[in-house]
Formats: structure tokens, sequence, C-alpha cells
């Protein structure tokens, strides 16, 4: 009984150091380089509500895609209560058809000496963001009770360190690898703490992580190799190269960085997974040996590897699929597919970050048979 009230204890301690943790990233960020690309000082992004729409041109898409197409004049009354007159132009690509009381996000460029501006950006949808925020926070606390309400808490400590911390380092010209080593190792012990409590299976699961982490920057590194991929061959490259001129953002690391992080969620639930069912098996068994243990895991790590294996190769595929429809269309040959430069880095991200997942199993079937077949009152 006094070990359960210490536990839990120790466990309200952690929930209060991360706590403060997430207040310090609040309010205490990473200074930011302060270079930027664009000059927007004059440039104002409003909530605002349609009042009333004016007058409207619209007619159907001749494409077929269901969209209507033209232009509304609008009066709108912006968040702190002007009331003013715009023209909402309607294309196949910006369509955000409005009526009277919709809210909408109004771009206000307010030039000095000279009339503002007024034009519609998008839908105003932070209601809708937040809503969707407060239902999936409701189902994690009711159907996790305790535990989901730590997983909240976990989450939202690894996106204030994502945007306030990591973020602004790999901005400021910091080592990507070491920050997406650190991204990963803090995010996975606290989560794992926050859960577990600090215990030695917590630790055996952070080590399992890491070491699978590792495994994909290894494949990574070889894969990079073999490939020739630079960090410049993405989309967005001519973009950083002009971020590198002024805050000395290395480019050439980044994509290490991006493999840490997208893989690491799956590393640590295939890890944990087989670390808590060989505890159970431990337990349960009246003499478990490490080799009934290690091929205990080895058979759970079997059955989990396909579906987790899916989960990251159709999550790679289906954040390109708009990008692979467009190849399609430009009715692109098998070879020049192969070695296109967005192929290699889809197939370099998902493949290596898929065989993290799979070399987790081993590692953590391994540490788990050590442990528990020597340790089995733990």
């Amino acid at each position: 009984m006094e070990e359960i009230k210490k536990q839990k204890r120790m466990k309200f301690l952690v929930e209060l150091a991360v706590l403060a943790s997430m207040l310090l990233m609040w309010f205490c960020p990473v200074g930011l380089n302060s270079y930027h690309r664009f000059e927007t000082d004059t440039l104002h992004y409003v909530r605002a509500e349609v009042l009333e729409i004016l007058s409207e041109e619209l007619e159907d898409s001749s494409l077929g895609t269901g969209q209507q197409l033209g232009a509304q004049e609008l009066l709108v009354r912006l968040a702190d209560g002007e009331e003013v007159y715009l023209t909402n132009y309607l294309t196949e690509t910006h369509n955000v058809l409005t009526e009277e009381g919709t809210k909408i996000i109004v771009c206000a460029d307010v030039p000095e000496n000279a009339a503002p501006y007024y034009t519609v950006y998008n839908y105003d949808r932070s209601g809708a963001i937040a809503g969707l925020i407060v239902c999936f926070i409701l189902c994690m606390i009711v159907i996790g009770k305790r535990k989901g309400a730590d997983a909240c808490l976990a989450i939202l400590f690894s996106l204030l360190f994502i945007l306030r911390v990591l973020l602004p380092a790999l901005y400021n010209g910091h080592s990507a690898i070491v920050m997406g080593l650190v991204t990963a190792l803090l995010t996975t012990a606290v989560t794992l703490v926050l859960l577990h409590g600090p215990t030695k299976q917590c630790l055996l699961g952070i080590g399992a992580t890491l070491l699978g982490e590792l495994a994909a920057c290894v494949l990574f590194a070889v894969a990079s190799s073999q490939f020739h991929l630079t960090g410049f061959q993405t989309d967005e490259a001519e973009g950083l190269l002009l971020i590198v001129q002024g805050t000395g953002l290395d480019i050439r690391t980044l994509l290490f960085a991006g493999i840490m992080i997208s893989s690491v969620g799956a590393v640590m639930d295939v890890a944990v997974s087989i670390l808590s069912a060989l505890r159970e098996v431990a337990i349960a068994a009246k003499a478990p040996t490490p080799g009934m243990l290690f091929r205990s895991g080895m058979n759970l790590g079997q059955d989990m590897i396909g579906t987790m294996s899916n989960t990251l190769i159709f999550a790679f595929t289906g954040g390109a699929l708009a990008t692979m429809m467009v190849f399609c269309s430009y009715g692109i040959q098998f070879h020049q597919l192969l070695s296109s430069d967005f192929l290699a880095v889809e197939l370099a991200q998902g493949l290596c970050s898929t065989a993290a997942v799979i070399l987790s199993v081993p590692v953590a079937a391994v540490m788990g048979a050590v442990f528990y077949g020597k340790n089995r009152k733990h």
C-alpha cells in the first residue's frame, strides 16, 4: 500500500515537472533569427464576419468540380468592429464561397500613405479546430482515464517542444541530427514517464526506442549515400537556400531530423507494447527463462510488424498522393519515376522509418527477455 502511494506521489511530481517545463517553453522559447524572406509589416490577417452579400456573379465550374466561380461583393465586420467592403474572387484553386454570417479571415494590407486593401484569405476554421481538439481530449480522458489525461499532456509537451524549441533551433542553424536525437529522446522519455512512471520498464522502453531511432539514422545515412540525397532534392529546396543565406540552416542534415521525428511514435509503440507483453508473460509464467521470453517477444513482434509497417507506408503514400496523380498526368516513364528526386526521398524516408520499426522488435525482445527473465519479481 505504501509503495502504491509512493508511486502516485512520484507520478504527480512528474506531471508538475512537465507542466512547469511546458510553461517555461511557452514563455521563454528559443530565440528565433530575425531573418524573413518577405516583409509583412503592412499585412494583417484578422477575423471577420460577412454581414451582407451586396451582389454576386457566379456560375458552375466547367470542369465539373461542383464549385461555383465568379465574384462576390461583400460587406464584412472586422474583429475590431470596423465594417469594410471587399470583393471576393472565386477560382478553382481559391474558392471561399460565403453567405451572410460566414466567419472568414481577411487579409488587410495597410501601407503607409495609401488606402487599405482587403481580400478574403480563407474560412475562419478556429472554432471547428477547437471543437475537434476538445472532442479528441474528451475521448482520451473518458476512455483512457488518468492515463488518457497523461497522454494528452505528453502530446501537448511534444507539440510545444517542436514549435518552441526544435523549429527555432533548426532555423538558427543548430545541428539537425543533434536536435532530432534530443527531440526523440525527450519526447519519448516524457511520454513513457507520464504513462508508466519513473520505473525500470520505462527505462527499457526509452532504450529500445532510441536504439530503433539510431537504426533508422544509420539506414538513412546508407540510403542517402546510395541515392545521392543531399537535402536539396525537396520541393522546398529553393526556399531553404534563401533561408540558409540569412540563418545558417543546415539543409544537408534536415532530412535526418525528419526521419527521427516521423518514426519515433511507431517505434515507441512497438517497443513499449512488446515490453509490456513480456512483463505480463513473465508474471503469468511459473519459471520464465530469457529464451522463452525472447521467443514470445519475437512472436508478438512478428504479428505487429505487418500492420505497423503498413501504417507507415500508407502514411507516406497518403501524403504524396496528390503528387503521384500529377505524375500520372505527365505520362512519366518508369525509369524516369524510379530515378526522380521525389521518389528517392519518399522511399528513403518511408523504408528507413519502417525498417526502424521492424528492428525495434528484436531489440525490445532481447531487452525484455534479459530483464524480466532474471528479475521476475519486477
